[in-house]
C-alpha cells in the first residue's frame, strides 16, 4: 500500500462528492441530523483530520451513490472499474467477472505479475 488508507479515503470521498455536485454541507445534511455539523465532519474527513467509522463510510457511500469499496480503492483504475461495475446490470456483471477471471488465469499461467 503506497498511501495511508485515511488519505485514500479522503481523496475518494472528495472525488465522489465532486462527481455528484454536492457541497460538503449538502453531503453532511444527507448523513447527519445537522447540516452545519455535517459540513464540518465532511471537511474533516476530506482533510484526513478525522476518520470515518465503517458505518459512517457506508452511509457516505450510499448518499454518494458509489460502492463502499470505491472509497477505499488504492489505485485510480480500481476506483474507475468499481464505479463502472456498479452501473452494470447483474448479467453484465457476471460476464465481466468471468472475463476478468479468465484474463487473470491466463496471466497466472504465463507467470505474469499483477499490478
Amino acid at each position: 500500500m503506497s498511501k495511508p488508507i485515511a488519505s485514500i479515503f479522503a481523496t475518494r470521498l472528495k472525488a465522489a462528492r465532486d462527481m455528484r455536485g454536492l457541497s460538503q454541507r449538502a453531503l453532511g445534511g444527507l448523513v447527519s441530523e445537522s447540516k452545519s455539523n455535517g459540513s464540518v465532519r465532511i471537511n474533516r474527513y476530506e482533510q484526513g483530520v478525522n476518520r470515518a467509522d465503517m458505518d459512517t463510510a457506508a452511509a457516505l457511500a450510499e448518499a454518494l451513490g458509489v460502492p463502499l469499496a470505491y472509497l477505499f480503492a488504492e489505485k485510480d483504475d480500481q476506483a474507475e472499474l468499481l464505479l463502472a461495475f456498479a452501473k452494470l446490470p447483474s448479467g453484465d456483471r457476471a460476464k465481466l467477472v468471468a472475463l476478468a477471471k479468465q484474463m487473470a488465469e491466463k496471466r497466472d499461467c504465463k507467470g505474469g505479475k499483477s499490478g
